[in-house]
């Protein structure tokens, strides 16, 4: 029986919901938590080994070794021998397994090109290989920059068509690189559904009309035995699953097409319209044609002066970010526009709306501070525009995955010049930037 994982995000870009791929580095130095993922992404070891288990199966993880994660897979980091230093390119899989479609001539609409990515999900790579590989990474990450560091590469010609055909090849010669191992031509060979997960099974027939007693059925389980198996897996019903699994379509679907909502739902597995409105305002907040209005590239158009606006409310936000009070509505009402409006072009010029633009400008400055003063945590929160120290631990963690205490223990700040500077065991504290003095009377964290 899997023990129960934590659910990841489901989006390619944690700073843009209709980004495609993301490029980006990762770290492992012991086992982690096991994961339930949402969004599909390739995860390529270079350094480093170890174990992982994969929907209860257990590989080996070595340099070299290319694993493909298709959506709602569970993978457990189980030993880390040595610290596991990857590269992790997170891709959106319903539009990557359209493009595939459409390629491929599969008009079945419910046919799965990609589907040996789920069945066969880890290829381990000779020196030939590797090489190969790490030519397509290099490209991904020229084109893509790396997401954690916020920074992104200038803008250029049909970029995400340049995206797409780098994930194709990389899907390719994954295919091709599993077979050679195999030492076997492609015989169009399918699992069974015994062999998938249950994750991997609803999210593949999550458009019919799925029942507890169909899926237990399939799995050859009672009824109260998968919803056991699925409650210690992710923590809620087979109902709530499925429903966030659909929402999860239909939000690709509005961002990508024109398509109606009773199209939309034909095509997720909702009854109608109003089923997926909603089911889709309990999950994200918001209605779906709110969403669309919001997120959708594909209806959105924008000209010299709206590139001038945005520029400007970027430049106003890196000017201000150390005002406590500093909010969307008030930012929208300087530049007379919405804040719909003012995302959007956030979102379409730098990949970021407002909440998201404001809290990585705060965290990165306070990483400076960290790294390059003794203050308390606490008035490098204040300094930076935080009121209290709850907030601004959440935001930290949120872009840098751990607390403002062990970064400033594990991270040195390089200087242009090649010194190093360190958070810990310099003299007494200065005054913070910005103008503001931090309160001596405040207790650390």
């Amino acid at each position: 029986m899997p023990r129960r994982a934590m659910l990841q995000e489901a989006r390619a870009s944690a700073s843009d919901p209709a980004v495609i791929c993301s490029f980006d580095y990762e770290a492992i130095e012991k086992p982690t938590r096991a994961i339930i993922h949402q969004a599909a992404r390739f995860l390529y070891v270079k350094r480093g080994g170890g174990k992982i288990i994969i929907d209860g199966e257990e590989y080996p993880l070595r340099p070299n070794t290319l694993i493909a994660i298709t959506p709602w897979k569970i993978t457990d980091m189980v030993e880390v021998t040595e610290t596991l230093q990857f590269i992790k390119v997170i891709y959106d899989y319903a539009y990557l397994n359209s493009v595939f479609k459409s390629v491929t001539g599969a008009g079945d609409a419910s046919a799965e090109p990609l589907r040996f990515l789920t069945v066969e999900p880890v290829a381990y790579l000779d020196s030939i290989q590797a090489e190969y590989v790490d030519g397509i990474m290099e490209n991904l990450k020229a084109e893509l920059g790396v997401e954690s560091t916020r920074v992104k590469p200038p803008d250029k010609p049909f970029s995400q068509l340049y995206t797409i055909n780098k994930l194709i090849e990389l899907v390719i010669v994954y295919r091709r690189y599993i077979m050679s191992h195999r030492g076997e031509l492609d015989t169009g060979h399918e699992a069974s559904v015994k062999e998938q997960s249950i994750l991997s099974y609803l999210y593949a027939h999550s458009a019919e009309k799925l029942t507890l007693s169909q899926v237990a059925e399939a799995f050859f389980l009672s009824e109260s035995a998968l919803s056991k198996q699925i409650s210690s897996m992710t923590g809620t019903s087979f109902s709530k699953l499925l429903s966030s699994i659909r929402v999860e379509k239909a939000s690709d679907y509005l961002i990508y097409t024109d398509l109606t909502l009773d199209e939309i739902a034909k095509l997720c597995g909702f009854v109608d319209a109003s089923h997926v409105s909603k089911h889709f305002a309990q999950r994200v907040g918001i209605t779906p044609m709110q969403y669309r209005k919001i997120y959708s590239k594909a209806v959105t158009k924008f000209n010299i002066s709206d590139k001038a606006v945005a520029f400007a409310l970027t430049d106003y936000i890196y000017k201000n970010y150390e005002t406590e009070r500093l909010s969307a509505a008030s930012v929208a009402a300087e530049f007379n526009v919405s804040v719909p409006e003012m995302n959007r072009l956030l979102l379409y010029y730098n990949e970021m709306n407002f909440d998201t633009l404001l809290n990585s400008t705060r965290v990165n400055k306070a990483c400076e501070l960290l790294v390059s003063t003794d203050y308390l945590v606490i008035d490098v929160a204040i300094a930076v525009g935080y009121s209290n120290i709850k907030t601004f631990n959440m935001n930290f963690y949120r872009f840098k995955e751990m607390t403002p205490t062990e970064f400033r223990e594990r991270i040195t700040l390089q200087r242009t010049d090649g010194s190093e500077a360190s958070g810990k065991g310099r003299g007494g504290r200065r005054r913070a930037s910005g103008g503001k003095t931090p309160d001596a009377d405040k207790a650390d964290e």
